[in-house]
């Protein structure tokens, strides 16, 4: 994946809806927090009329920056649903979801090179001053 094809994506914002999110069990398994494509995938294969349906989740950037990461949810009887579990303090809420645009297999090699990915990337000066911070006056307080 290359910077062209996130700057797509983020052309595409208008296509993203905020998924709900569907809590489900098959006997004894439950979705694993954060574990999102083998979540789907168990799922499918034990719920044929639904299917995989993969993409990127993001929050709408407040600074200019996209975070995107690659994510699946499923689609039954024609509505997606998002079934992993997230963690507590992340504000599903405002999440939104944009589909990948082409073939499964293609989506899962990326998804292992790409799981996360800022768009418009770093330039090499923000890059610098991210590795970088003040140094802070550690003195013991002597009470």
């Amino acid at each position: 994946m290359d910077d062209k094809y996130f700057g797509e994506l983020a052309e595409r914002e208008g296509e993203a809806a905020s998924i709900p999110f569907r809590e489900v069990a098959l006997d004894e398994w439950k979705p694993q927090k954060n574990d999102c494509h083998r979540n789907v995938d168990r799922w499918v294969q034990a719920h044929p009329e639904s299917r995989a349906v993969r993409g990127w989740v993001f929050w709408k950037p407040t600074e200019g920056r996209y975070t995107f990461m690659a994510h699946s949810v499923i689609e039954t009887a024609g509505k997606l649903q998002d079934i992993t579990p997230i963690d507590e303090q992340t504000p599903r809420e405002k999440l939104l979801f944009i589909e990948y645009k082409g073939n499964e297999a293609d989506f899962l090699g990326v998804k292992d090179v790409c799981s996360r990915v800022d768009y418009p990337p770093l330039t090499m000066d923000e890059w610098r001053q991210a590795q970088t911070s003040p140094i802070e006056d550690f003195a013991d307080d002597e009470d």
